[in-house]
């Protein structure tokens, strides 16, 4: 799509959003686009994890993947919005806000 669109649409889930005027429109602030791909916020958390567990070998316990994917998702969330307090990444993540500050004190 153009750097302006009237519509957007999320490859991966089909999603879309536009102003309802049908006014051109710059890709949502929450939304990101590869060379390929235009992706609303929820397939890109969606993607962030599943990038994190395609790195772990099967043999690794399930409890570990567990955190390996929530971990993987903080630092996406840090990365996306690195000025958001940490309980406000927390709720997106659905985790704690101590396990946001471990994460954000890890990668800085």
């Amino acid at each position: 799509m153009a750097a302006e669109s009237i519509r957007w649409s999320c490859s991966r889930c089909g999603v879309s959003v536009g102003q309802m005027d049908g006014v051109p429109t710059e890709l949502p602030a929450s939304w990101s686009r590869s060379e390929d791909q235009v992706l609303c916020l929820t397939c890109s958390r969606a993607q962030a994890g599943e990038t994190a567990m395609d790195a772990v070998p099967d043999s690794v316990p399930r409890e570990d993947r567990v955190k390996l994917r929530r971990t993987a998702l903080i630092e996406f969330e840090i990365e996306r919005a690195p000025e958001a307090p940490n309980a406000t990444i927390a709720r997106a993540c659905r985790t704690s806000s101590a396990a946001v500050a471990a994460v954000r004190d890890r990668v800085a």
